[in-house]
């Protein structure tokens, strides 16, 4: 009985570890909406022009990366997005987020502006 208890514990602990990549995504594509959604409202707050913003303000995800574990006991994934929000100044904002695995959450580390438009080679 005690070594079918302590599989079990172990399992659970293994599975609580290890989380799919899809689940990642979906937490990652919540946290872009509401960094989004922050930048848009800070914006407005500051000038109270919504002539300066996009109609539909947007971000692309350039590069997002899974990591082993063998690789990565920190962080399992990393991301690079670019925020578009303005209509007439050529800047963006490109942040950059890596997935904790032990709070099971995105985290922030940079932020940068940067002078161009989304149909600038990059």
């Amino acid at each position: 009985m005690r070594k079918i208890l302590f599989l079990s514990f172990a399992f659970l602990i293994l599975l609580g570890c290890a989380e799919p990549p899809e689940n990642i995504e979906e937490k990652l594509s919540a946290y872009l909406q509401d960094d989004l959604k922050f930048m848009v409202a800070q914006t407005l707050k500051a000038s109270h022009d919504k002539s300066a913003l996009l109609d539909s303000p947007y971000y692309k995800i350039r590069d997002l990366r899974f990591f082993d574990d063998a690789h990565s006991k920190m962080y399992s994934a990393y991301a690079k997005v670019d925020f578009f929000i303005y209509r007439d100044i050529k800047m963006y904002e490109e942040r950059k987020y890596r997935y904790d695995n032990h709070y099971l959450q995105w985290d922030r580390y940079l932020k940068e502006w940067h002078f161009g438009t989304d149909n600038d080679e990059k």
